[in-house]
Protein backbone atom coordinates (compact mmCIF):
# COMPACT_ATOMS: atom_id res chain seq x y z
CA UNK A 1 0.00 0.00 0.00
CA UNK A 2 1.26 3.38 -0.77
CA UNK A 3 0.81 6.65 0.43
CA UNK A 4 0.41 10.14 -1.41
CA UNK A 5 1.73 13.15 0.00
CA UNK A 6 -1.08 15.87 1.51
CA UNK A 7 1.39 18.71 0.14
CA UNK A 8 1.30 19.63 -3.66
CA UNK A 9 2.93 22.94 -3.29
CA UNK A 10 6.23 22.02 -2.31
CA UNK A 11 8.80 21.14 -5.18
CA UNK A 12 10.76 17.88 -5.37
CA UNK A 13 14.25 18.23 -4.51
CA UNK A 14 16.39 19.16 -7.14
CA UNK A 15 19.03 16.68 -7.79
CA UNK A 16 21.36 19.10 -9.86
CA UNK A 17 24.26 16.28 -10.33
CA UNK A 18 24.73 14.21 -13.73
CA UNK A 19 22.13 11.95 -14.21
CA UNK A 20 25.47 8.85 -14.42
CA UNK A 21 26.76 10.57 -10.99
CA UNK A 22 23.26 10.37 -9.40
CA UNK A 23 22.65 6.80 -10.66
CA UNK A 24 25.84 5.73 -8.67
CA UNK A 25 25.00 7.79 -5.73
CA UNK A 26 21.72 5.67 -5.73
CA UNK A 27 24.23 2.62 -5.70
CA UNK A 28 26.24 3.30 -2.89
CA UNK A 29 22.78 4.27 -0.99
CA UNK A 30 21.37 0.75 -1.48
CA UNK A 31 25.24 -0.74 -0.52
CA UNK A 32 24.45 1.60 2.90
CA UNK A 33 20.97 -0.34 3.03
CA UNK A 34 22.36 -3.64 2.63
CA UNK A 35 24.90 -3.12 5.66
CA UNK A 36 22.53 -2.24 7.43
CA UNK A 37 20.20 -5.01 6.76
CA UNK A 38 23.34 -7.04 7.76
CA UNK A 39 23.54 -5.27 11.37
CA UNK A 40 20.68 -6.86 12.18
CA UNK A 41 22.26 -9.83 13.72
CA UNK A 42 25.44 -10.86 14.97
CA UNK A 43 26.95 -12.97 11.85
CA UNK A 44 25.69 -9.89 9.88
CA UNK A 45 27.10 -7.23 12.09
CA UNK A 46 30.72 -9.60 11.98
CA UNK A 47 30.68 -8.79 8.04
CA UNK A 48 30.24 -4.81 8.12
CA UNK A 49 33.48 -5.13 10.74
CA UNK A 50 35.11 -6.60 8.10
CA UNK A 51 34.71 -3.54 5.67
CA UNK A 52 34.62 -0.90 8.84
CA UNK A 53 36.98 -2.70 11.94
CA UNK A 54 36.43 0.56 14.32
CA UNK A 55 32.60 0.37 13.98
CA UNK A 56 32.56 -3.19 14.82
CA UNK A 57 30.09 -3.82 17.25
CA UNK A 58 27.86 -1.35 16.50
CA UNK A 59 24.29 -2.15 15.55
CA UNK A 60 24.65 0.32 12.30
CA UNK A 61 26.21 3.51 10.78
CA UNK A 62 24.95 6.59 11.08
CA UNK A 63 24.80 8.50 7.49
CA UNK A 64 27.19 11.42 8.45
CA UNK A 65 29.66 8.63 9.59
CA UNK A 66 29.16 6.84 6.95
CA UNK A 67 29.81 9.52 4.46
CA UNK A 68 32.99 10.44 6.62
CA UNK A 69 34.44 7.00 6.73
CA UNK A 70 34.07 6.30 2.47
CA UNK A 71 34.05 9.49 0.87
CA UNK A 72 37.07 11.21 0.90
CA UNK A 73 37.78 14.26 2.30
CA UNK A 74 33.80 14.65 2.93
CA UNK A 75 34.21 15.87 6.55
CA UNK A 76 36.72 18.41 5.27
CA UNK A 77 34.17 20.04 3.08
CA UNK A 78 31.61 19.62 5.76
CA UNK A 79 33.53 21.37 8.55
CA UNK A 80 35.21 24.35 5.93
CA UNK A 81 31.91 24.87 5.16
CA UNK A 82 30.80 26.21 1.32
CA UNK A 83 29.36 28.86 -0.73
CA UNK A 84 26.85 26.63 -2.00
CA UNK A 85 25.46 25.99 1.38
CA UNK A 86 24.92 29.77 2.14
CA UNK A 87 21.00 29.32 1.15
CA UNK A 88 20.16 28.08 4.20
CA UNK A 89 17.33 25.46 4.94
CA UNK A 90 14.28 24.72 2.57
CA UNK A 91 11.64 22.42 2.47
CA UNK A 92 11.09 20.00 -0.17
CA UNK A 93 10.18 16.40 -1.19
CA UNK A 94 13.29 14.43 -1.69
CA UNK A 95 13.53 11.43 -3.49
CA UNK A 96 13.69 8.44 -0.89
CA UNK A 97 16.35 6.63 -3.76
CA UNK A 98 18.77 9.00 -2.69
CA UNK A 99 18.52 8.97 1.12
CA UNK A 100 20.97 7.45 3.17
CA UNK A 101 19.40 7.03 6.48
CA UNK A 102 19.97 4.48 9.72
CA UNK A 103 17.58 2.51 11.04
CA UNK A 104 18.97 2.89 14.71
CA UNK A 105 15.57 2.19 16.84
CA UNK A 106 13.55 0.65 14.99
CA UNK A 107 12.43 -1.31 11.50
CA UNK A 108 9.13 -1.25 9.39
CA UNK A 109 8.85 -4.97 10.19
CA UNK A 110 8.68 -4.48 14.35
CA UNK A 111 5.28 -2.35 13.30
CA UNK A 112 1.75 -3.54 11.86
CA UNK A 113 1.00 -2.02 9.32
CA UNK A 114 -1.56 0.40 11.06
CA UNK A 115 1.40 2.07 12.96
CA UNK A 116 3.09 2.45 10.02
CA UNK A 117 0.35 4.85 8.12
CA UNK A 118 -0.04 6.46 11.38
CA UNK A 119 4.09 7.36 11.38
CA UNK A 120 3.94 8.48 7.41
CA UNK A 121 0.80 10.35 8.42
CA UNK A 122 2.38 11.95 11.38
CA UNK A 123 5.69 12.43 8.86
CA UNK A 124 4.25 14.74 6.86
CA UNK A 125 1.32 16.55 8.99
CA UNK A 126 4.78 17.82 11.06
CA UNK A 127 6.33 18.58 7.16
CA UNK A 128 3.34 20.90 7.15
CA UNK A 129 3.64 22.72 10.24
CA UNK A 130 7.27 23.48 9.79
CA UNK A 131 9.11 26.44 8.22
CA UNK A 132 12.68 26.40 7.25
CA UNK A 133 13.50 28.34 10.65
CA UNK A 134 11.38 26.53 12.86
CA UNK A 135 10.83 22.30 12.79
CA UNK A 136 8.71 20.44 14.46
CA UNK A 137 9.28 17.75 16.78
CA UNK A 138 8.62 14.74 13.96
CA UNK A 139 10.09 16.91 10.50
CA UNK A 140 13.13 15.03 9.08
CA UNK A 141 16.31 17.49 8.55
CA UNK A 142 18.50 16.07 5.90
CA UNK A 143 21.71 17.06 4.28
CA UNK A 144 22.24 17.21 0.39
CA UNK A 145 25.48 16.87 -0.77
CA UNK A 146 24.69 18.72 -3.78
CA UNK A 147 28.03 17.47 -6.35
CA UNK A 148 27.64 13.82 -5.70
CA UNK A 149 23.21 13.41 -5.53
CA UNK A 150 23.22 11.98 -2.07
CA UNK A 151 21.13 13.22 1.00
CA UNK A 152 22.03 12.61 4.43
CA UNK A 153 19.57 12.32 6.69
CA UNK A 154 19.91 13.97 10.27
CA UNK A 155 16.96 13.84 11.96
CA UNK A 156 14.56 10.72 10.84
CA UNK A 157 17.10 8.47 10.43
CA UNK A 158 14.64 5.83 11.08
CA UNK A 159 11.58 6.68 8.86
CA UNK A 160 14.48 6.08 5.75
CA UNK A 161 13.79 2.66 5.94
CA UNK A 162 10.05 2.39 6.47
CA UNK A 163 9.31 4.88 3.46
CA UNK A 164 11.89 2.63 1.18
CA UNK A 165 9.47 -0.50 2.35
CA UNK A 166 6.35 1.28 1.46
CA UNK A 167 7.78 2.37 -2.15
CA UNK A 168 7.13 6.17 -0.78
CA UNK A 169 8.48 7.91 -3.37
CA UNK A 170 9.20 11.04 -1.28
CA UNK A 171 10.53 12.21 1.87
CA UNK A 172 9.16 15.90 2.79
CA UNK A 173 12.09 17.45 4.87
CA UNK A 174 13.93 20.36 5.33
CA UNK A 175 17.35 20.40 3.50
CA UNK A 176 20.06 22.41 3.56
CA UNK A 177 22.57 21.88 0.68
CA UNK A 178 26.35 20.54 1.37
CA UNK A 179 29.20 21.14 -1.16
CA UNK A 180 31.54 19.06 -1.89
CA UNK A 181 35.16 19.22 -3.54
CA UNK A 182 35.98 19.34 -7.13
CA UNK A 183 36.86 16.20 -8.89
CA UNK A 184 39.73 18.41 -10.30
CA UNK A 185 41.44 18.67 -6.59
CA UNK A 186 41.11 15.23 -5.41
CA UNK A 187 43.14 12.04 -6.83
CA UNK A 188 43.02 8.55 -5.09
CA UNK A 189 46.04 5.84 -5.33
CA UNK A 190 45.51 2.68 -4.70
CA UNK A 191 48.97 1.12 -3.28
CA UNK A 192 50.10 -2.03 -2.52
CA UNK A 193 49.44 -1.49 1.83
CA UNK A 194 46.89 1.57 1.73
CA UNK A 195 44.44 3.70 -0.48
CA UNK A 196 45.02 7.24 -0.13
CA UNK A 197 43.08 10.40 -1.17
CA UNK A 198 44.57 13.69 -1.65
CA UNK A 199 43.50 16.98 -1.77
CA UNK A 200 45.13 19.61 -3.57
CA UNK A 201 47.77 17.93 -3.76
CA UNK A 202 49.10 18.43 -0.19
CA UNK A 203 46.40 16.77 2.56
CA UNK A 204 46.19 12.95 2.56
CA UNK A 205 43.59 10.69 3.78
CA UNK A 206 42.93 7.04 3.97
CA UNK A 207 40.28 5.50 1.83
CA UNK A 208 38.68 2.85 4.09
CA UNK A 209 36.52 1.28 1.25
CA UNK A 210 37.60 2.18 -2.09
CA UNK A 211 35.86 -0.84 -3.88
CA UNK A 212 32.28 0.85 -2.35
CA UNK A 213 33.22 3.98 -4.20
CA UNK A 214 34.87 3.85 -6.71
CA UNK A 215 31.83 3.78 -9.24
CA UNK A 216 31.31 6.96 -7.99
CA UNK A 217 34.25 8.38 -7.55
CA UNK A 218 35.14 7.65 -11.24
CA UNK A 219 31.96 9.01 -12.25
CA UNK A 220 32.40 11.90 -10.80
CA UNK A 221 35.74 12.65 -12.44
CA UNK A 222 38.32 11.68 -9.88
CA UNK A 223 40.69 10.12 -10.92
CA UNK A 224 41.97 6.42 -9.67
CA UNK A 225 45.85 5.95 -10.08
CA UNK A 226 48.27 3.18 -9.06
CA UNK A 227 52.03 5.19 -8.94
CA UNK A 228 52.67 7.63 -5.86
CA UNK A 229 54.09 10.83 -7.24
CA UNK A 230 57.84 11.64 -6.46
CA UNK A 231 57.54 15.63 -5.56
CA UNK A 232 54.96 14.17 -2.80
CA UNK A 233 56.24 13.10 0.71
CA UNK A 234 57.69 9.47 0.99
CA UNK A 235 54.01 7.42 0.96
CA UNK A 236 55.76 5.62 4.12
CA UNK A 237 55.87 8.71 5.98
CA UNK A 238 51.92 9.60 4.94
CA UNK A 239 51.21 5.94 6.35
CA UNK A 240 52.98 5.86 9.25
CA UNK A 241 51.89 9.82 10.35
CA UNK A 242 48.12 8.27 9.62
CA UNK A 243 48.53 4.98 11.57
CA UNK A 244 49.99 7.05 14.30
CA UNK A 245 47.31 6.07 17.25
CA UNK A 246 47.68 9.76 18.89
CA UNK A 247 46.58 11.29 15.76
CA UNK A 248 43.29 9.04 15.58
CA UNK A 249 39.90 10.35 16.56
CA UNK A 250 37.14 8.19 16.34
CA UNK A 251 34.70 10.60 15.00
CA UNK A 252 36.84 12.49 12.33
CA UNK A 253 38.73 10.94 9.83
CA UNK A 254 42.40 12.46 9.84
CA UNK A 255 44.10 14.21 7.20
CA UNK A 256 47.95 14.48 6.76
CA UNK A 257 49.70 17.72 5.37
CA UNK A 258 52.25 16.81 3.40
CA UNK A 259 53.81 20.51 3.43
CA UNK A 260 54.45 19.66 7.28
CA UNK A 261 55.98 16.61 6.47
CA UNK A 262 58.45 18.28 3.85
CA UNK A 263 59.05 20.53 6.21
CA UNK A 264 59.61 18.24 9.12
CA UNK A 265 62.07 16.19 6.92
CA UNK A 266 63.82 18.77 6.02
CA UNK A 267 64.33 19.80 9.42
CA UNK A 268 65.46 16.46 10.53
CA UNK A 269 67.83 16.10 7.69
CA UNK A 270 69.63 19.69 8.68
CA UNK A 271 72.99 19.35 9.81
CA UNK A 272 73.67 21.24 13.03
CA UNK A 273 77.30 21.60 15.38
CA UNK A 274 76.32 19.00 17.69
CA UNK A 275 79.05 17.13 20.60
CA UNK A 276 79.82 13.40 20.75
CA UNK A 277 76.89 13.70 23.62
CA UNK A 278 74.38 14.64 21.59
CA UNK A 279 74.47 12.10 18.74
CA UNK A 280 72.20 8.87 19.88
CA UNK A 281 74.30 6.71 17.91
CA UNK A 282 76.94 7.33 19.84
CA UNK A 283 77.63 5.31 23.05
CA UNK A 284 80.28 6.76 25.67
CA UNK A 285 82.64 4.33 28.08
CA UNK A 286 81.37 3.79 31.41
CA UNK A 287 81.45 6.16 34.48
CA UNK A 288 84.49 4.05 35.76
CA UNK A 289 86.84 4.77 32.92
CA UNK A 290 86.55 8.40 33.13
CA UNK A 291 87.06 8.09 37.15
CA UNK A 292 90.13 5.69 36.36
CA UNK A 293 91.33 8.40 33.47
CA UNK A 294 90.87 11.48 36.47
CA UNK A 295 92.96 9.10 38.50
CA UNK A 296 95.84 8.89 36.48
CA UNK A 297 95.65 12.44 35.36
CA UNK A 298 95.79 13.22 39.00
CA UNK A 299 98.95 10.53 39.40
CA UNK A 300 100.34 12.90 36.24
CA UNK A 301 99.83 15.90 37.80
CA UNK A 302 101.80 15.34 40.55
CA UNK A 303 104.41 13.49 38.98
CA UNK A 304 104.76 17.07 36.76
CA UNK A 305 105.32 18.37 40.03
CA UNK A 306 108.02 15.91 41.59
CA UNK A 307 110.31 15.88 38.64
CA UNK A 308 110.23 19.45 38.49
CA UNK A 309 113.72 19.57 39.63
CA UNK A 310 115.39 16.78 39.13
CA UNK A 311 114.00 16.01 35.76
CA UNK A 312 112.51 18.63 33.27
CA UNK A 313 112.80 16.38 30.36
CA UNK A 314 110.65 14.13 32.05
CA UNK A 315 108.48 16.87 33.34
CA UNK A 316 107.79 17.97 29.70
CA UNK A 317 106.36 14.75 28.70
CA UNK A 318 104.48 14.22 31.66
CA UNK A 319 102.97 17.68 30.90
CA UNK A 320 102.86 16.35 27.29
CA UNK A 321 100.57 13.52 27.90
CA UNK A 322 98.43 14.53 30.77
CA UNK A 323 97.21 17.74 28.25
CA UNK A 324 96.45 15.17 25.78
CA UNK A 325 94.09 13.15 28.11
CA UNK A 326 92.49 16.19 29.07
CA UNK A 327 91.82 16.94 25.47
CA UNK A 328 90.57 13.68 24.94
CA UNK A 329 88.33 13.96 28.23
CA UNK A 330 86.47 16.84 26.96
CA UNK A 331 85.94 15.87 23.30
CA UNK A 332 82.83 14.39 24.11
CA UNK A 333 81.87 17.73 25.47
CA UNK A 334 83.03 20.02 22.44
CA UNK A 335 80.47 20.94 19.73
CA UNK A 336 83.26 19.52 17.33
CA UNK A 337 80.94 17.48 14.58
CA UNK A 338 78.60 18.12 12.35
CA UNK A 339 75.34 15.92 12.83
CA UNK A 340 71.81 15.50 10.81
CA UNK A 341 69.01 16.32 13.33
CA UNK A 342 67.68 13.13 13.08
CA UNK A 343 70.63 11.18 14.74
CA UNK A 344 70.85 13.26 17.70
CA UNK A 345 69.29 12.35 21.06
CA UNK A 346 65.41 13.40 21.87
CA UNK A 347 65.91 16.29 23.44
CA UNK A 348 68.75 17.95 21.66
CA UNK A 349 67.16 16.76 18.32
CA UNK A 350 63.64 18.74 19.50
CA UNK A 351 65.52 21.70 20.17
CA UNK A 352 67.13 21.91 16.87
CA UNK A 353 63.78 20.76 15.24
CA UNK A 354 61.70 23.32 16.27
CA UNK A 355 64.77 26.35 15.86
CA UNK A 356 64.77 24.96 12.33
CA UNK A 357 60.87 24.93 12.16
CA UNK A 358 60.69 28.62 13.42
CA UNK A 359 63.52 29.63 11.03
CA UNK A 360 62.20 28.41 8.16
CA UNK A 361 58.90 29.64 8.69
CA UNK A 362 60.16 33.21 9.02
CA UNK A 363 62.00 32.93 6.12
CA UNK A 364 58.56 32.18 3.98
CA UNK A 365 56.85 34.42 5.55
CA UNK A 366 59.22 37.46 4.95
CA UNK A 367 59.08 35.85 1.05
CA UNK A 368 55.64 36.15 1.23
CA UNK A 369 56.13 40.10 2.36
CA UNK A 370 58.64 40.50 -0.67
CA UNK A 371 56.14 39.08 -3.16
CA UNK A 372 53.60 41.42 -1.87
Amino acid sequence: MTYAPKSTTVPELEISCSRDIAAAAVGLVSIKDEFDSLGRCAAGNAIVGQVFPDWRGYRSLGPHCFAAQVLPFYWYARSMGSPRAGSGRYKALVPTSAVIGDSWRWWPDNLDDAEQLRIVDKVFAAFEASTPAHAQTECAQYCHVLPLGIVLAHEGKNRVALFKARSLSHIPALVSDEDYPDPERLQIFELPNACLAVLDGRFVERVHAIHLVRELMETYGVSIERGWPSEFADHRQVIADLDDSSMRNSHEPYAVDMDKLKLDETCRETEVDATLLDIDAVRLPAMRTFLQAGAVLATLLVGMKLTATRWPELQIYIAFVAGALVMLMCVPILPIVRCKVRHLKDRERMNHFHQIQQRRARELRDTATQEV
